[in-house]
């Protein structure tokens, strides 16, 4: 009996605690980043970091498991209304593929602005230099590497127009 109690109490202190942390964490992006009141975090382990700027808008979300990564110099911009799955990877920084790398080490370094009611579902990635237009979708598993026009429908790896919006919808 005491034994279950204990692991009861235990239970609730590890619980209470990653919440607190959670809580810490989300004041701390706030502080260091531009990030509207009404932005929510929906989940654990997500993670802001770099020493550029990320403006997160009004009424949008990330998921739980996502990463945002603004080096010194750029920006992430996630625009109002948007959302934003889990696991979701968005970086403004990578090598660039096109290079003997035992010769040179060139680095990819550019904005990624996601532009209002924009959608992007589980696990995606999307590369430096992108823009994700306004009302658009992104699939599930997609690696975004280029532009998504506005009200488009994108998926796949690399992720390829699949259709535009409806104008009637």
């Amino acid at each position: 009996m005491i034994g279950k109690l204990l692991n009861y109490f235990y239970l609730k202190v590890y619980q209470n605690g990653r919440v607190l942390y959670r809580q810490q964490q989300e004041i701390s992006f706030r502080e260091k980043y531009s990030i509207n009141d009404s932005f929510r975090f929906n989940g654990e382990n997500i993670l802001f970091y770099g020493d550029g700027s990320i403006i997160c808008g009004r009424n949008s979300y990330i998921g739980e498991l996502s990463t945002v990564l603004a080096c010194d110099g750029c920006k992430v911009e996630i625009g109002n209304n948007c959302s934003i799955s889990h696991n979701v990877r968005i970086y403004t920084q990578s090598k660039t593929a096109d290079q003997d790398f035992s010769k040179s080490s060139l680095i990819n370094k550019a904005n990624v602005i996601i532009e209002d009611y924009a959608w992007i579902g589980a696990n995606v990635f999307i590369n430096p230099g992108v823009v994700i237009g306004k009302n658009s979708i992104v699939g599930a598993n997609s690696v975004i590497t280029k532009n998504v026009p506005m009200n488009a429908i994108f998926g796949g790896v690399p992720a390829k127009l699949i259709r535009m919006k409806s104008s009637n919808a």
